[in-house]
């Protein structure tokens, strides 16, 4: 006579909460990747703009960082002319604003944008 007392009411519950989860997972799945790329373009930014004023003009950081956008596979996204470089005499600037659209779940699309700016003293 026990088995007349359970209700079987966690079932559902515990479905529906595994769904929520595998959703999350699959949206992580998505999102995280362009955040790591986005951070890999930055750390690269500041690296780039370290670099000795004399022997590195504008538009060789310019190109130097455009082939840093196609390595990571962000061509469809940024061109060339978004990045903006100030140099100064004891530091340098370098600002890049983009979109990116990427699918978060299953006909959910979502815009991220992303405006990097760093600024760094230059290395002598």
């Amino acid at each position: 006579m026990a088995l007349r007392d359970q209700k079987g009411e966690g079932r559902l519950s515990g479905i529906i909460w595994l769904v929520i989860l595998a959703a999350v997972c699959y949206g992580l799945w998505n999102v995280v990747p362009i955040y790591f790329t986005n951070y890999n373009l930055k750390d690269k930014m500041n690296q780039i703009a370290r670099s000795p004023r004399g022997t590195n003009t504008d538009d060789v950081l310019r190109e130097t960082l455009w082939k840093e956008v196609r390595e990571e596979g962000l061509d469809a996204y940024i061109q060339r002319s978004c990045f903006h470089i100030t140099t100064l005499d004891t530091s340098r600037k370098i600002t890049c604003s983009y979109e990116r659209t990427q699918q978060v779940l299953p006909g959910i699309n979502w815009t991220f944008r992303f405006n990097n700016e760093v600024d760094q003293p230059l290395i002598y």
